[in-house]
């Protein structure tokens, strides 16, 4: 949740490194542990809060000044912490979260991350994540970092305010950015005295559960309601918020973040946003990405708002990275480790690690570690996946092939859907996970569980993106897609008629399964929730998928009806988008005449007639909206329909 692929304790080991024991300065000095080549366990990060956070104070304090004055002249801003993968963005964010929380007492901080496969077209994830923490979510609250996990009493302290302001002036949130029928639970188990409060919540929640027909709020209304809903939170405790791995934010939640760079003022938020400089400078889909005009237009407003790590991580970096546990290492030693990394951290990180097993580097006499007889720089990983590959290989096989296909369904795996897939026990996936994966090597991090029916499902994520990057690169051309589709199969029988919240998912696996039928239903599916949430940029990008796909269907009487049903609710979205006059507009709702027609389907043809009629109306083509129109009435006397 908080941070992004590259957290916890193993980017953390950016900033704690070579995982030695204790860090210098904090605690009483002990002998190094000597280390077991079969073994990462003394290779693992520390996690004790009191360690020093190394290399990175400078970027600490400027995240400290910018919450400072958030704070002492309640203006709200948004700041942006940008690098490379693997340079400790996260680590730094955590860090400063950390201390931020011992520092101000009444502190609430909420956190959301997007996600590398499926983020562009699932809605407003992060800003849903953040209000879901925010209402005392407890399945959210486990997934997140380990910081938010720890002040979990805070954000239980906020769940009255928070209910309270929903109601009245967040109404519109509710089954839209959180669960409704989640939310009423949660109150009706912490908040039994409040009476009225949980009568305003069951009307709505049932009102809202009730209304299959109810129309979708304006995303301008949903945006908001939002934003009065964090101001107003923020007048009774300050907030600091986290968007991570923004590169991968869909449309909806870039334009959310847009409007609430305008709408902080006056209120003691902090944002800080996270994101990859050159996943963003390279742009999407072919064009600019939508994230570089909102920093450039918030830069132009409040100056300078960037902390750009690449311009931080020099040699004086990985000094201080070396320099975290007693050594006697020289300053040839160091300048060629940083012309070896050129001071990245999870590669430096990764690079001092392999030396130890090898021997480069051992521990003298007093526990310092020196430079080893028989150090070849050679002989090194060159690259941070060469790294990674040294340490993924050392595994056993098994485990190995475990990792590749949860690697299949993202940065974020179910264990009993890798289990299923690889057709073995889920209790026996789940340990393996747990006990050697997480605790041992270091791999991979248990977040959450769910009860889903019958079944509990039990979710971990990779640590650092790059491991999950070079397992699914590890697989040929014939394994993905097969593995793509048994995924997709397994997520279909946890998830049955609830597929609803995995539709991205699912979509996203039978595309690249070559299943195109399964993937045109989820994509619809996926299409028509964000149309309920009003993310249109992202429903267009699903309705235009599956039309793509079904361009290489049979021509069936099945196909036919299909596209009529994609093209309508494409046109829904494009209106909203691009307007009523947009020439898309036109050539959807012609289309979808056409098709209506063929399928002699009456309720479509009025809907694509109506399209037509509007869209020549606005476009003040009266001619062409007249013979529409006295089409649309022609039709409606037929049916005797008024």
């Amino acid at each position: 949740m908080l941070t992004s692929i590259e957290t916890d304790q193993l980017l953390h080991a950016a900033h704690y490194p070579l995982e030695f024991g204790t860090t210098v300065g904090v605690n009483p000095p002990v002998s190094p542990p000597q280390v077991d080549p079969a073994s990462d366990e003394t290779l693992l990060p520390t996690t004790d809060e009191s360690s020093i956070f190394v290399a990175r104070e400078n970027e600490l304090a400027q995240l400290d000044a910018f919450l400072q004055n958030v704070l002492t002249q309640q203006q709200g801003r948004i700041i942006f912490v940008t690098g490379e993968a693997g340079s400790g963005k996260s680590a730094l964010v955590q860090e400063f979260v950390a201390r931020a929380m011992v520092t101000h007492t009444d502190l609430v901080v909420a956190g959301g991350n997007c996600n590398a496969y499926t983020g562009v077209g699932d809605p407003y994830l992060p800003f849903r994540a953040i209000l879901e923490l925010l209402t005392d979510d407890s399945e959210t609250r486990w997934a997140a970092e380990p910081v938010i996990r720890r002040h979990g009493r805070r954000l239980r302290m906020l769940l009255p305010h928070t209910s309270h302001t929903l109601v009245s002036v967040g109404a519109d949130l509710i089954d839209t950015f959180i669960s409704g029928a989640a939310l009423l639970a949660r109150a009706e188990r912490l908040m039994t005295s409040d009476r009225e409060l949980l009568a305003q919540l069951r009307r709505l929640v049932t009102r809202y559960s009730n209304d299959q027909q109810k129309d979708s709020p304006e995303q301008r209304n949903l945006f908001e309601q939002y934003s009065r809903v964090l101001r107003t939170l923020a007048k009774q405790y300050p907030l600091l918020l986290i968007l991570d791995d923004l590169q991968w934010a869909d449309q909806g939640s870039i334009d959310l973040l847009s409007h609430l760079g305008r709408g902080l003022a006056g209120t003691p938020i902090l944002l800080v946003g996270i994101y990859r400089s050159s996943d963003v400078a390279l742009g999407r889909d072919g064009n600019r990405h939508p994230l570089a005009p909102v920093v450039n237009e918030l830069r132009a407003q409040l100056g300078e708002i960037r902390i750009d790590l690449k311009q931080t991580s020099g040699q004086a970096f990985v000094n201080a990275i070396v320099d975290s546990e007693p050594n006697q290492l020289p300053a040839t030693f160091r300048a060629a480790l940083y012309q070896h990394t050129q001071g990245h951290a999870l590669f430096t990180v990764e690079i001092l690690r392999s030396m130890q097993r090898r021997g480069d580097l051992i521990q003298n006499e007093h526990g310092a570690w020196i430079v080893g007889p028989t150090l070849n720089w050679h002989e090194l990983p060159a690259r941070v996946e060469g790294a990674i590959e040294e340490r993924i290989q050392r595994l056993p096989e098994p485990l190995q092939e475990a990792l590749r296909v949860a690697s299949v369904e993202g940065e974020n795996f179910l264990a009993e859907v890798t289990a299923q897939v690889q057709e073995i026990d889920g209790w026996t996936m789940v340990r393996q996970l747990s006990t050697t994966l997480d605790q041992r090597h270091r791999l991979v991090r248990g977040e959450a569980t769910q009860r889903l029916g019958d079944h509990r499902l039990s979710q971990s994520r990779f640590r650092h993106i790059l491991f999950q990057q070079y397992l699914y690169n590890s697989l040929d051309t014939v394994m993905q897609p097969i593995l793509h589709e048994k995924v997709g199969q397994a997520l279909e029988q946890f998830y049955g008629e609830q597929s609803e919240p995995v539709a991205v998912q699912l979509a996203h696996h039978f595309q690249l399964a070559g299943v195109p039928n399964k993937a045109i239903t989820y994509h619809r599916q996926a299409g028509q929730r964000a149309l309920t949430l009003s993310a249109h940029a992202e429903a267009l990008a699903h309705f235009q998928a599956a039309l793509t796909m079904l361009e290489t269907m049979p021509a069936t009487a099945e196909r036919i009806h299909q596209e009529l049903d994609l093209q309508t609710s494409l046109g829904v979205a494009l209106i909203v988008r691009k307007g009523y006059a947009a020439p898309e507009v036109v050539q959807v709702y012609t289309r979808a005449l056409a098709l209506s027609e063929q399928a002699d389907d009456t309720t479509q043809l009025c809907r694509a007639l109506t399209g037509l009629w509007l869209s020549n109306f606005v476009r003040a083509a009266l001619a062409e909206a007249r013979t529409l129109g006295e089409q649309l009435l022609e039709l409606a006397e037929r049916k005797q329909d008024p």
